[in-house]
């Protein structure tokens, strides 16, 4: 099913009188102890910030059957969005947050969506990356160029038949970075964003925006900093001693004040040590 459509089977919502809405949702579709972790551990956790913060909370899941995007569910995370713009069910001024399964939220008191003056948030993680485990659209005209350049076929149709060494791992063949992290490579084609940096994005000049050119980037220095609202990683930490592979742990965090544990690349059960 398309999961724009499970969404909508799930709220009930009078689209045709909606103005606005605040919507956060996350795809779970497992078939080990990773569901079981997520529906007793961190959907729970998930549905109380929602309602501490004014969201509609939806799960898609395997029950639904979701096809996937470009045969890659991670894809889905900003199709649905586009989905629910393109059929007048996210209106300018919503706010739409996707939160992946693997992240448990530690401090249920913080934003996570841009403020008024922003269009698009998005943080970068403990490993560096402007990392799409969990961003935040504020619907209008320019967040919605966004999610359709993302998307572009024809951004899609060029990049994933190009191999691009990573940086960080010279003894590693080539490979299409879209084809790798998807939704977010398309982000750093955007902005021009180079593939890894073994300093922070956080202290390079511009954050590292329109630093390689060779993307041809549609997105200025100037549009990032007028509409994107960066977080840092204590809203995003990937990477922790003992519980990851440390390689490209670049923004080092201390644990009082990480508010959002992403637990990619590791096993699950961590959540022990954090909640």
């Amino acid at each position: 099913m398309n999961t724009s459509d499970i969404i909508a089977l799930q709220l009930n919502v009078d689209w045709i009188n909606i103005k606005s809405m605040k919507y956060f949702f996350t795809i779970a579709s497992y078939s080990d102890h990773r569901q079981d972790i997520f529906d007793n551990v961190f959907s729970p956790r998930n549905q109380k910030y929602c309602d501490k913060h004014g969201y509609k909370y939806i799960e898609i899941r395997k029950e639904h059957n979701p096809t996937p995007f470009r045969g890659n569910l991670t894809w889905n995370k900003i199709s649905t969005i586009k989905d629910l713009i393109d059929s007048g069910k996210l209106p300018d001024g919503s706010i739409i947050t996707n939160f992946d399964a693997d992240m448990i939220i530690l401090d249920d008191s913080i934003p996570i969506e841009p403020d008024e003056n922003h269009s698009f948030a998005v943080a970068i993680d403990s490993g560096n990356t402007f990392c799409f485990g969990w961003t935040s659209f504020r619907i209008n005209e320019w967040s919605r160029g966004l999610i359709n350049n993302i998307l572009s076929d024809e951004l899609w149709n060029k990049w994933k038949n190009i191999a691009t060494p990573h940086p960080g791992i010279p003894s590693r063949p080539p490979y299409p970075h879209i084809l790798e992290f998807r939704e977010q490579a398309a982000f750093y084609l955007l902005f021009g964003i180079k593939r890894h940096s073994w300093e922070s994005f956080l202290t390079l000049p511009n954050n590292g925006i329109n630093a390689d050119m060779t993307y041809s980037a549609q997105y200025s220095v100037e549009d990032f900093n007028k509409h994107v609202q960066l977080f840092g990683p204590e809203y995003n930490c990937t990477i922790w001693p003992d519980e990851s592979d440390t390689t490209f742990y670049i923004n080092k965090c201390k644990k009082e004040d990480v508010k959002i544990r992403h637990l990619t690349g590791c096993d699950w059960n961590m959540y022990k040590n954090w909640i």
